[in-house]
């Protein structure tokens, strides 16, 4: 994985502003710990870095100045609706729970009120054949954006395939965006923005997320430093 985080992160968030084509997803410390043995990770084009954490750890271990770069309107996703929407691109979004789609489209709209929407449905799948069935249908109305919400490893595991079935539009892995936006857009207080706080106020609104933030993240540290030795001996 490390070897791939040297190939794939990306510095800054205009090169997906701008891209023709291909699929994005990101790392945080709670992803990277169920991405990490993934070799069709190589499939994505970019990779972003979601949080401070993994910001810091890349300018130290792997040398590479990047951004903060999240799946959200606290991040490059403002700037992305803001080109998608003045282009009048077709998205699609997939993603959250059946009972809150509905409302993470209407605050989206309301933020974004020239955006073109073509369907949205939730990130839940009854069985392989209910996803193969999906995919032919988007295959088929060919969004020219996409926009995924599974979590990690089922929304990278969906983008892959729609590739490989033959879509050339613009993917994006969003994790728990659709989720939140479904309570209001802009999700994140300024304040909470400004301060870098973000993870606080997940944990104040979703107060299950305690344990990823402490137990998952400091597993993740001794991960990370653990695949950085070892792709550092594998390149002597």
């Amino acid at each position: 994985m490390i070897a791939i985080l040297k190939s794939k992160l990306v510095e800054n968030a205009d090169v997906l502003i701008s891209m023709q084509s291909g699929i994005v997803t990101y790392v945080n410390p709670f992803s990277y710990l169920k991405l990490r043995k993934k070799i069709t990770m190589q499939e994505f084009d970019y990779i972003t870095s979601d949080g401070i954490v993994v910001k810091k750890l890349s300018g130290l271990f792997l040398n590479r100045s990047v951004e903060r770069i999240s799946p959200d309107f606290s991040s490059y996703f403002t700037e992305l609706f803001k080109q998608v929407s003045s282009s009048n691109s077709t998205v699609y979004f997939v993603g959250t729970l059946p009972e809150l789609i509905g409302k993470s489209i209407e605050n989206i709209k309301d933020k974004f009120p020239t955006l073109n929407i073509v369907g949205f449905r939730d990130g839940y799948f009854k069985n392989t054949d209910d996803l193969n069935k999906h995919i032919k249908e988007i295959i088929s109305l060919n969004p020219e954006f996409l926009i995924v919400g599974m979590g990690s490893p089922l929304q990278e595991d969906y983008l892959i395939k729609l590739k490989h079935s033959g879509w050339k539009g613009r993917g994006f892995a969003c994790g728990g965006f659709l989720h939140q936006v479904s309570k209001k857009a802009d999700y994140y207080p300024n304040w909470i923005n400004k301060m870098n706080l973000r993870w606080l106020y997940r944990i104040y609104n979703e107060p299950k997320l305690i344990k990823r933030y402490t137990l998952d993240y400091s597993w993740f540290l001794f991960v990370f430093i653990y695949d950085w030795v070892l792709y550092k001996f594998s390149k002597k």
